[in-house]
């Protein structure tokens, strides 16, 4: 029988085990008694075997099948789950991750799995501390069976290729742009009918986008599965103690996002281990506990994603992060002198800075947080950064929900169009030449309070910078590192919703420009990534 067409199915499904299998070992380090976490260790293992069998995967399905009899001798007491067994089943798993690398790749060579089954069909208790014997069989056993018989039944799925999501939402934002273009035909024709089909269309397309979102959508647990590995290998690499949790794993993105959001986390756990958190003795004559903690977190706000990870670590001086930058020639004396402590918080993210006193294989090369704030700033993010010293950082990324279809403000600037994402603007106003003063030959106006330094759009696009002679001047607030600025403009066309397109070369080595995208009129505008352009 011809199981070809079967091996995309297995390759997804088996990495989808393979993320859970991780997961499940790094939380049986934590409570090696959990019977239902043992169990599903046990489960997991078994239906690799089976689907590798199944397909032909012969030494697949043999190291699967060792991995399955160790965990049945924990599952039936024959000795407790211990650091020796937690360190054989993870050397278990990379094996199996580079054999599934290799059929995905179509290799044929069979890589050698002999030495690893010795030693996981001899493992016997060794010497190492482990873990205390599983609980009795009782309460917790029972409530495991009790909510399995009541678990209500699934839906049902199916598995899509990217591909064909990828040219759904294409072919969504298209119709959007047409049926704009509909409606600029309808105002000129002022027919009655057209207008309420279009009012229903734009319905129909209102709702259509919705579903295509929630297909694209994806819990943020599909990347995050791997982090409390990564945490776990870093921590025994750098010999420290350390507590990981993740919170919010049930929030969802889009894919486009997530696909490029995994990197950037592994970049800034890396951090966080090697740099942010001190060692157990160093904690110890801190007067801290000797585990370090490091918490990555989820949240929603309106129509954005919040990631945050914190430590209680060491935290960062602003005074020598501006040093160090001074003496690696990043920035100049006199910029130094009027850099705000938040600021200095973000010369971490200059490509070459690092602190390190050494290069690692974790981390002290320079490069990691340059990275993480350019790809923060190409999905239309936000990267803020806290730190106290002494009680431990916290990094900070505002994501949108998603990057295909937007609603953006059209505005006018001179004779040039341009289109700024909603989640990007605080607020729209009109003020007064009257409500202009200056401060340090900067153009200010006072807001709730405070003073919002203006900025002319024609300024920075390089057009002849001049106030709109109107007695009212139109602009937006925009937040960029933390601080509130006024973009002036000179009108503003309305709220509408558009289809993002990528920007080919050179355009898109240009900083400031996050896409394009078509009006109903048939006009190209660009969309602006107004943090980057300033």
């Amino acid at each position: 029988m011809d199981m070809s067409h079967y091996r995309e199915l297995f390759i997804s499904e088996t990495r989808e085990h393979l993320r859970t299998f991780n997961e499940l070992i790094v939380a049986l380090e934590k409570d090696a008694n959990d019977r239902e976490q043992i169990d599903a260790l046990f489960r997991n293992a078994h239906s690799m075997k089976g689907m590798a069998a199944a397909m032909g995967y012969g030494a697949f399905a043999m190291l699967a099948h060792k991995i399955e009899d160790l965990m049945d001798k924990v599952r039936k007491k024959v000795f407790p789950f211990a650091p020796g067994i937690a360190d054989l089943l993870l050397e278990g798993s990379d094996l199996l991750d580079a054999m599934l690398s290799d059929i995905e790749g179509n290799l044929t060579a069979v890589r050698d799995v002999g030495g690893l089954v010795e030693k996981l069909a001899g493992y016997l208790p060794g010497a190492e501390k482990e873990a205390p014997p599983p609980a009795p069989e009782g309460e917790k056993g029972a409530a495991y069976d009790d909510k399995r018989e009541g678990r209500p039944e699934s839906r049902q799925t199916v598995r899509v290729r990217t591909d064909i999501l990828d040219s759904l939402i294409n072919s969504t934002g298209e119709l959007i742009t047409n049926k704009n273009r509909l409606m600029n035909i309808s105002r000129d024709l002022g027919s009655a009918p057209l207008d309420d089909a279009l009012l229903e269309l734009g319905k129909l397309l209102r709702g259509l986008h919705n579903e295509v979102l929630n297909v694209r959508m994806m819990p943020f647990a599909s990347i995050s599965d791997r982090f409390p590995r990564v945490v776990r290998d870093l921590a025994q690499k750098s010999g420290k103690d350390i507590s990981f949790e993740i919170d919010g794993k049930d929030i969802e993105l889009d894919r486009g996002i997530l696909e490029q959001l995994s990197d950037p986390l592994v970049h800034m756990l890396r951090n966080a281990v090697d740099h942010g958190l001190e060692s157990s003795a160093e904690r110890l004559a801190g007067g801290k506990e000797e585990q370090g903690r490091i918490r990555l977190s989820v949240s929603r706000e309106k129509d954005q994603v919040v990631v945050a990870i914190t430590d209680d670590g060491r935290g960062m001086d602003p005074a020598q992060l501006i040093a160090s930058a001074l003496d690696k020639g990043l920035i100049k004396p006199e910029e130094a002198k009027g850099i705000s402590s938040r600021d200095a918080l973000l010369l971490t993210c200059i490509p070459g800075f690092s602190t390190a006193r050494e290069v690692t294989d974790v981390s002290g090369r320079g490069v990691g947080m340059d990275a993480v704030r350019s790809t923060i700033r190409s999905l239309g993010g936000s990267l803020a950064i806290d730190s106290d010293v002494g009680r431990g950082s916290a990094i900070t990324l505002k994501l949108p929900l998603t990057i295909a279809i937007i609603n953006v403000l059209l505005m006018k600037c001179d004779n040039l169009t341009i289109a700024v994402p909603v989640t990007s603007i605080l607020r729209t106003l009109e003020i007064g030449r009257s409500d202009i003063t200056s401060r340090d030959k900067h153009k200010v106006f006072n807001l709730a309070g405070e003073d919002i330094p203006l900025v002319s759009m024609k300024r920075i696009f390089g057009i002849q910078a001049s106030y709109p002679p109107a007695s009212v001047i139109p602009l937006f607030v925009t937040e960029v590192r933390g601080r509130r600025v006024g973009l002036v403009v000179d009108g503003f066309l309305g709220q509408q919703e558009v289809f993002v397109k990528p920007l080919g070369r050179p355009l898109a080595r240009m900083k400031g420009l996050a896409g394009g995208a078509t009006l109903g009129n048939g006009e190209v505008v660009f969309i602006l990534d107004v943090a980057n352009i300033l």
